[in-house]
Formats: structure tokens, sequence, C-alpha cells
């Protein structure tokens, strides 16, 4: 038994068996594909790839001698990042001023004359100049009609013929890209000799004749194409890449695409010239400015050096002053001198009168804190403080131990204040001595200080004339010596960039279209593309494909599939015992009587949905096969809208007796039915079609016949109408004792088999069975072993 997958997962039998049964469809794709690919090679350009690189250098700007007057002067330059030189060389402005160098103006194609080209240009390649047999040289200050293909054919010796019709154009100036004026319907048809000014309203130019070619050296057409310049630099820019090597590097590569390869190569290497010439352009402007400022200073400092001079002369001259400068250094060095020393002594005495009052206020203390001898120079002050520090360490050891009264600590006491009493006199005297001291410093301070006060006023006006003069003269050299270093910085100045590598092609063949990859391109386009289209199908079917299909819609019992045949193969099937078909209905026939007990079930009545689902296909052949099995069978046409019975056994199709003669009273049943051709097998078809069916099936009339063909026949087959179009149906099931209900093989909606499913859980339709007519087993994954060829070969 096989395995079916989860319905999680995916069963890829089942999914190769449908693309399998789609194969037509797969080589249709894979052909168009293969033609898409095959006119994208033909019609597709190749297009190149160019790439140089290029070194930035540091951030700074001009050279060194200028950076560090520049630092001087507090002027803070700061240094361009990479993201901006990239965004400079890329830029739309930069770019166009690199194109105005490059001969952008005309572009020239070659047309060559082959079928694609027929109808229109497909297959165009673009050419260098002097690949072409002409040259163009156009009149940049005319209007010029841009954008349009211009023709040029030989018009005989020495002659050319001018060719150009579009729709639209348009005529610009092409150094400024201005629009000046549309033009509808451009025509263009003149003839000159080579070398002439072609003068027209829509062209200003000269052609000449390219001696290293000559017209029909190739099957190819020639024009060329004007541009303005804005129109040019998008191209140019469009496919413009500018990147660092790394992330902390500063050299950039810059890579290009283009159709022809001298033009390529002269874009990249035209705007790597252009931004070193423009950074060295912008260097030599600093340069000239810092020099025009250095000038201008100069000039100013000149005026006033001369002006403090000549002051400077004039007042020595007039006052007959002499250079007072060791006298006032040697004045202010005495009162820095005597000033540090008073500050000192102030400080001592501070100390000692702090000491002194301390003591004082402690004198009767038994125990005290001893000063602290930091920062005192007398050794007597020194030795007073040591041994009052030494006495008291003893009382606070001998007082651990002993009492108040001993005799010890009596002693003590006595030599401790001795001690402070010396240290009080000491102080004292030192304090008076400072106090002396200061008195001493303060007068030579003040004699000083009168000595400076009294400097004649014609002594500091000199001293400041000479500092004026003196700090003239020392910017007037600094400015000079500067302007020397500018001078030469800007003689000498170069730039830091360069160009390490010149423009280049990265390989030998064309960047694209790369063959290998267009024909893969299609053949995943030809493989994946139908894939998609069937799993699409097959998503969006809601036909009946299979016992699965009816499976997830019902739970009505099948009874068998009936395989697809020709048109010959159902003509002969009621005499072809062997064939798939009778093989399908021998299959059905043995299930209704045993899988269905067939014995007790004697009225069988054969319907489907709709017209077209091949319900009486399959009643007239399990009448058939019931008869073939020994079985006297009754086959009647219920089906009096549609009746098509007699087809199938070379009967008449309007005989004057039939069914509805028969209810009508018009016919006996003798006279209605008539024998088949097949032993044990007779039918009674329609007749005469009627216009009122239902009343007619309705009439107790239809069942004292199905009551008279129980007792005469084993089986009575009744062809009954579609339940899903009318209401004859549901009249004559009450007759039947089994119900067959067909369903086609991708034909029959799943809604369709819902509905009576419906009426079969409603109880309103009973004992009621399957069939599956017109099965592809070999479109069908359920189905895939039943070949028609094995059929009946077991």
């Amino acid at each position: 038994m096989e395995t079916r997958p989860a319905p999680d997962e995916i069963d890829l039998h089942a999914l190769f068996f449908k693309l399998r049964t789609r194969w037509p469809l797969f080589v249709l794709a894979l052909v168009l594909a293969g033609s898409c690919a095959y006119l994208y090679l033909q019609v597709k350009a190749p297009v190149y790839a160019f790439r140089s690189t290029m070194l930035l250098g540091d951030q700074g700007t001009g050279s060194k001698q200028a950076q560090e007057l520049l630092q001087l002067l507090q002027v803070h330059e700061k240094g361009p990042k990479m993201e901006d030189e990239v965004g400079v060389l890329t830029s739309a402005e930069f770019v166009r001023q690199a194109v105005a160098r490059l001969p952008y103006a005309v572009s020239y194609f070659a047309q060559p004359t082959t079928w694609l080209n027929k109808l229109r240009p497909l297959q165009v390649r673009e050419r260098a100049v002097g690949a072409v047999p002409f040259r163009v040289w156009v009149d940049l200050q005319a209007p010029q009609l841009t954008g349009v293909p211009i023709y040029v054919e030989p018009a005989g010796p020495g002659r050319f013929r001018l060719r150009a019709t579009a729709k639209k154009g348009a005529l610009f100036s092409l150094p400024t890209s201005e629009r000046i004026s549309d033009i509808s319907d451009v025509n263009v048809d003149q003839t000159a000799a080579w070398g002439d000014t072609v003068r027209t309203r829509l062209l200003t130019a000269v052609i000449r004749k390219d001696p290293s070619m000559v017209f029909g050296q190739e099957p190819a057409a020639y024009y060329f194409v004007l541009n303005d310049l804005n129109g040019a630099a998008g191209q140019y820019q469009g496919s413009l890449a500018v990147r660092p090597i790394d992330h902390e590097s500063r050299i950039i590569e810059l890579t290009t695409k283009n159709t022809v390869s001298a033009k390529g190569t002269q874009f990249l290497d035209t705007l790597m010239a252009q931004y070193i010439a423009e950074d060295l352009r912008e260097k030599d402007q600093t340069g000239r400015k810092t020099l025009a400022f250095l000038n201008q200073e100069i000039d100013k400092l000149s005026g006033q050096r001369r002006q403090s001079a000549e002051a400077l002369a004039t007042f020595r001259a007039t006052r007959g002053v002499l250079d007072v400068a060791a006298q006032s250094s040697t004045g202010i060095q005495r009162m820095s001198g005597l000033e540090a020393d008073r500050a000192q002594v102030a400080t001592r005495r501070k100390y000692y009168q702090n000491m002194l009052g301390y003591l004082r206020a402690n004198r009767n203390a038994s125990q005290v804190a001893s000063p602290s001898s930091a920062g005192i120079e007398d050794p007597v002050l020194n030795s007073l403080i040591m041994q009052l520090s030494n006495l008291n360490e003893k009382r606070a050891e001998l007082s651990a131990t002993a009492s108040g009264e001993n005799p010890l600590l009596t002693v003590l006491d006595g030599r401790i204040r001795n001690t402070k009493e010396s240290l009080i006199q000491t102080l004292a005297n030192m304090s008076q001595a400072n106090d002396i001291a200061l008195r001493d410093l303060d007068s030579q301070l003040g004699q000083i200080r009168g000595q400076m006060s009294q400097m004649p006023e014609s002594e500091r006006q000199l001293t400041s004339l000479k500092s004026t003069s003196d700090f003239n003269e020392k910017n007037y050299n600094f400015l000079v010596d500067k302007r020397n270093e500018a001078a030469i910085a800007l003689a000498t100045n170069a730039t830091d960039k360069k160009i390490i590598d010149p423009a280049q092609q990265t390989s030998a063949g064309p960047e694209s279209p790369k063959p290998m990859l267009a024909w893969l391109m299609a053949a995943l386009a030809g493989v994946l593309l139908p894939t998609g289209l069937v799993l699409l199908l097959d998503k969006a079917n809601r036909r009946i494909q299979g016992r699965e299909d009816l499976a997830e819609v019902t739970s009505i019992p099948l009874l068998g599939v009936v395989a697809h045949g020709s048109k010959q193969d159902k003509v002969t099937m009621l005499q072809d015992p062997k064939g798939p078909i009778a093989e399908s209905f021998r299959s059905i026939r043995v299930n209704l009587q045993y899988l269905a007990a067939g014995l007790d079930k004697k009225v069988l009545g054969v319907t489907s949905s709709i017209p077209g689902e091949g319900k009486t296909f399959c009643a007239v052949n399990i009448a058939t096969e019931l008869a073939m099995a020994g079985r006297r069978v009754m086959l009647v046409e219920t089906d009096l809208r549609r009746p098509t019975v007699a087809g199938y056994f070379d009967l008449d199709p309007v005989p004057a007796h039939g069914l509805a003669s028969y209810l009508r009273e018009e016919s006996t049943l003798e006279e209605a039915c008539r024998p088949s051709g097949i032993p044990h097998l007779d039918v009674i078809t329609c007749g005469q079609i009627p216009t009122n069916p239902t009343e007619l099936l309705e009439r107790p009339r239809m069942a004292e016949l199905i009551t008279q063909l129980r007792a005469e026949y084993d089986y009575v087959v009744l062809d009954t109408p579609p339940v899903g179009f009318v209401a004859e149906y549901f009249v004559l099931v009450r007759f039947l004792d089994a119900n067959i209900y067909v369903v086609r093989h991708n034909y029959t909606e799943r809604t369709l088999v819902n509905q009576i499913n419906e009426l079969h859980q409603s109880q309103r339709i009973k004992q009621l069975y399957m069939i599956i007519n017109d099965m592809h087993f070999s479109r069908n994954y359920e189905y895939r072993y039943k070949q028609k060829a094995y059929a009946y070969g077991y």
C-alpha cells in the first residue's frame, strides 16, 4: 500500500507527476525564454566596466609653511571628510565640469542591416570616433537638434546626404543645455559636399569624411546624435561610482560603465585630472590670499614703524634724555627683594605671636600640647620647644602609673612651668625683634618707592616710545619673514592628491550582457514560470480530479472510475469487450452487484449535476455490462428534454413510439420497447420530445411501467435528468432502488458535489453511489499506473 504524505508535507512524487503531465507547457516556456535570451543578447549593446584609483592625501590644505602661518593667524581650516570628497567627485556640477572638457556633443552609432532592424532599429551599437566613416564638428554657439538620430549616407562623388525624421524634437544650446524651442514633425533631408558647413534651422555643423573607413565596408547604416552638456553629464553621472578601498584608507576607487571603451577611460581620467586641478587651484588661491593679507599687514606696519622711530628720535633730541632702562630695572629688582623679605618677617612675627598667646593662655595648666617647631629657624627657640615636648611625654608616662601626689610628678610640673616661662620670654623677645625688622624693611621700601615715583615724566614717556618702536620692529620683521615663506610656498605649491591607477578596462570582455547568465536565466524562467503556473492552476482548480478530491467533500461510496477514451473508443466500446472503457464498466458492474448488494436493487437511476458529465454514456454502458453478464436488462430514457440514448444503438432518434407517447397513452409497452442489438438488452427511448416532461413523469402510468418492468426484467436502468437542473429527477427518485451519481474528471465543480452530498445527508436521496467518468489516467497521480495500454493486458 502506498504511503501518502501528511497534509502539511509536500508530496514530491505528486508534484513531479503534475509537472510531467504538462511537459508541452515547459517546452513552450523554454522555447520562449530561449528566444527572449537570444533576442536580448542580440539587441543589448555590450557594456564595458572601467576602474581607476586615486590617493586623496592627508586632510591638510596647502604646504606645511602655509599651515603653520594659518595656525599662527588662528585660521582653523578643517580637513575634508572622505564622504565629502566622494560627494564632490560624484556631484552633478563637478561631473558637468569634467564632461565639458570632453567631446560630449556628438555620439556616433552603427545600425547593422539585419532582420532585427527591419521594422525598427533594435540592434544598434555606439561607436568611438574613428570607427565610423565620417567626423562631425558642431557649432556650439548655434541652436542644435538634440536627441534625434541623423543618418549620414553617401550621395555620389564628394557628397553626402543627411536624413532625420521624428515626431518630436527640441533645439538646445549645447554648452548651457538651455532649451530654446520644441519641434514637431522633425524632417531633415539635405545633400552637401564633404567639408562644407551645413546650415539649417535645426543643425549647424561641418561633416568631413574619415579616410580610415569607407561606406559599405560593413553592412550597416551610420548616424550621429547631438547631446547637450547636462544630458551627457547625466549619463556619465548615472554610471559613476566612487568608494574608498578600505574603511581607514585615503585611496578611493572610481568605476564606471560605458558601451565605448575610449569614452569610459577618457571620462575617468578627465574626472581625476579635473579633481586634482581643482584641488591645486584652491590651494593656490589660499596661498595668494595669504600673501595678499601679509602684504597688506606689512604695509600698515611700515607706516607705524616709521612713525614710532621718528617720534623716539624727536623726543630724545628735544629732551636730551638718556636710556633709563637699567636704572628702572635695578629699582624694581630691589623693591621686589625687600617686599619678599618683609613678607617672610611678617609671617614669622605672626607665628611667634600666635604661639605666645597660646602659652600665656595655658600658663598654669599642668598639661598642654607642645607647640610645633616646623618653620622655626632659631636654635634657642627650637631647643626650648623640644625640651617642653620631652617633659610633657615623661609626665604623661609617669601619670599613667603614679598618683597625683607623687614627688616625681611635682618635680616634672615645676620643670614644665619653668620651661614655659623661658619659652614665653624668648617668644616675646623674638616678636619685638621682628617688629624692629618690619619697621626697617618698611622704611627701605618707602625710600625705593619714593625714588621710583620721583622719576621724571620724560623718562616714562621715553620708555613708552621705545617699547612701541621695538614692538613695531619685531612684528614687521616677523611678517616679512612669513611673507617670504608664503611666496616660496606659493611658487612651489603642489597637490597632495595623485592618480595611482589610470583608468583601464577591468576585463577583456564586456561587463554585460553575460551570455552564460542570460542562458541560465532563460533556463530558470523556462522551468520556474511554468512550474508556478501549473501550481497556480492546480491550486485554483475547483474541479474533481480523483478519489481524494471526492473524499474531501463527500462520504458517498465510489463504485468505480471510467477511463477516458477517444470518439472511436466510444463508438466501438459496445463491440469491444476488451477495451479500456468496457473494462472500466465491468469493474463498476462487479462493484454494483457485490459491494452495493445489487441483487435486491433492480431499478437503477443514473444522474449527474449538469449536462456534459456523461450520465447517459454511463447508463448505456452499465446496462450493456449487466446484459453481457446474462441478465435481462431494460434501459429507459427518462431524460425527456435532451434524449441521446438512440445514438448509442443506431436507432431512430425520433421514433413514433417512445416513453413520451407511452405516458400519454398513445403507445403500448410493446410499441415503445425496441431491441438494442445487444443480447438481453431492450431500450425505451424518449420518442417525440414532449412540452410537459414533468407532468408526464408524475402520471400514474409511469409507476405502472416501473412495476411491470420490475416483474419482467432483472435490472431496469433509468437515464434520469440532471439533478441540479430540473425537478424530474425528484419525481423519479421514489421508483429507484439505487442511485448512481456521475461526476466527470476535471469538469464537475466541487460545489456541485456538495449539493448532492447535502441531499444524501438529509436522506432525500438514499442508496447513492458515485462514478468518476472520463478519467485521464495519464494525467492523474492517483491512477498513474492504470495506463490505457495496460487496462486489460494483465
